[in-house]
């Protein structure tokens, strides 16, 4: 069952839904909260014309390729945003981090979903995996691609997506252990 506005406020006064930074009065729409883009934005590196790179998606390695841990030193190369926005141009695809630390507890699910506002220019904000998993705690990572014809820019703390969020109605038998547990911007 999605919560209603009115259920999203309740879970929140109640301590068992936390969003740091707490969201706003205008975040709120009839079943769903806005939340913002954060301050650091991710490519995947260019692949060198000598070597030449392949994934076996697969492999139950993959996580570990492009694992927060491993994200500095493996494919994505991490910038933050300059305060007046980074171009996304047509065709191009980025990680970003949300602004907002989110915490759900055992009895809450959620799922990502994009704003239409910046959908109608061709801007999406998750690949395929919206499901942000019951006992989830950290910040949220977007694979944003620009499928639109004209450059758009990604401006810090903008409002980026909804998060949906869900009742559970009867929790799972144990918490997530996943490696975007807890998972951070990577410090500049």
């Amino acid at each position: 069952m999605i919560l209603s506005d009115r259920e999203i406020r309740m879970e929140i006064d109640a301590g068992n839904l936390v969003f740091n930074p707490s969201v706003g009065d205008d975040d709120f729409s009839t079943t769903a909260v806005d939340l913002h883009l954060g301050n650091s934005i991710g490519s995947f590196r260019p692949p060198n014309d000598a070597i030449r790179m392949q994934v076996d998606l697969s492999s139950r390695e993959v996580g570990r390729l492009i694992a927060p841990r491993h994200q500095r030193e493996g494919l994505v190369e991490w910038k933050d945003i300059p305060p007046e926005g980074r171009p996304l141009r047509p065709g191009q695809f980025v990680l970003a981090f949300t602004r907002e630390w989110v915490t759900l507890p055992s009895h809450l699910a959620a799922r990502v979903e994009g704003r239409s506002t910046i959908a109608r220019f061709g801007i999406s904000i998750h690949s395929t995996a919206p499901t942000v998993h019951a006992t989830f705690s950290g910040y949220l990572v977007l694979e944003i691609s620009n499928h639109g014809p004209v450059t758009c820019l990604l401006v810090p703390g903008m409002k980026i997506c909804q998060l949906v969020v869900e009742r559970v109605t009867v929790p799972p038998l144990e918490p997530l252990e996943s490696q975007w547990m807890r998972q951070s911007p990577p410090a500049p």
